[in-house]
């Protein structure tokens, strides 16, 4: 009876070592070992962001205050969760097998110090912590790549055009905008002032496709036989809402882009009182429109289609429905 009781004892520690064992085994499985990132930055938190292209065109981007800004744009705010989201991918990308490590094959892939589709610094406290260069692609939404700290060549999956050198591409495109929900009254000089019946509309709307509430909105300009189109005038506050920008022009320039006097002008009120005044003219020889919001010093530029809807959304006879 002892050796049966000694038996399943040592039994019992195997079965334990076992089950320790197959527990670290996976826990080392579950995380990608340093060695095969392409890059290793540690605890380091990057505050600096530089990408260049062949051609000498670049683009860089700075955290500052906890946020990321474009300096060649005068500090303009960069799209927040698109660089986190391109750190992120950064410092996830995983080597693989090497497929070149000569002198040659730097040369061939275009990942060499001055023959690349694409440089990439990463800088903490005005200090280089890494920097990637990015070459040809073999296939779609892959590129060939090396770390500077590394002569070897792998294949990963990033592809070129996602990294793109123009600032434009990064700028926080709905800096203008005011949540739909947050409209409050919405006033188009000579045309109609719009007042949002709260009573029916309980401030929780979203971007949703839903048709409004009845008499969602109401005016004290309305004449005889006149009320409020609620879709047309649903359809004005929500294209104030999606307002986007596709690059800044400038801080200085309201001459140059006929905003004297502009084409549209339009004052929104929001539930934090706040004010918002939008300016929109016209580019001479473009498609596109110029946009000023009392919000931000710089005159932007906004596609052809959304100004477009703008202007055709402050036609009085769009919003007022007249009885015959």
């Amino acid at each position: 009876m002892t050796k049966l009781i000694q038996w399943l004892a040592v039994l019992l520690v195997l079965q334990l070592g076992l089950v320790v064992g197959l527990n670290l085994i996976q826990t080392g499985l579950s995380a990608t070992p340093s060695q095969m990132l392409l890059i290793s930055i540690g605890d380091i938190e990057i505050d600096q962001l530089t990408i260049a292209d062949a051609q000498g065109e670049q683009v860089h981007l700075r955290k500052k205050e906890g946020s990321w800004i474009i300096p060649i744009d005068g500090d303009f705010p960069a799209d927040q969760e698109k660089v986190e989201n391109f750190l992120q991918t950064l410092l996830e990308l995983q080597r693989g097998l090497a497929i070149g490590t000569t002198p040659a094959a730097l040369h061939r892939f275009m990942v060499e110090e001055n023959n690349f589709e694409r440089r990439i610094a990463l800088q903490s406290n005005e200090k280089l912590i890494a920097e990637i260069f990015l070459g040809t692609s073999p296939r779609a939404r892959m590129a060939h790549a090396r770390s500077s700290k590394d002569a070897s060549v792998f294949e990963i999956k990033l592809a070129t055009y996602e990294v793109p050198v123009k600032s434009e591409e990064w700028q926080d495109e709905r800096v203008v905008q005011v949540p739909y929900g947050d409209i409050e009254a919405i006033d188009v000089p000579g045309v109609i002032s719009l007042i949002r019946n709260r009573s029916v509309d309980t401030g929780t709307s979203t971007n949703t496709d839903t048709a409004p509430t009845t008499e969602l909105w109401g005016s004290l300009e309305l004449g005889p036989g006149e009320s409020i189109q609620q879709d047309s005038a649903d359809t004005l506050a929500r294209s104030i809402s999606v307002l986007r920008v596709i690059d800044v022009l400038g801080k200085d320039m309201k001459t140059i882009y006929e905003l004297t006097p502009p084409q549209l002008t339009l004052i929104v009120k929001t539930i934090n009182d706040a004010t918002v005044v939008y300016e929109l003219g016209a580019i001479e020889g473009e498609d596109d429109y110029v946009l000023k919001a009392s919000t931000r010093p710089e005159y932007f530029q906004v596609p052809s289609y959304l100004g477009k809807s703008l202007v055709k959304a402050i036609d009085r006879d769009v919003i007022v429905l007249k009885q015959e």
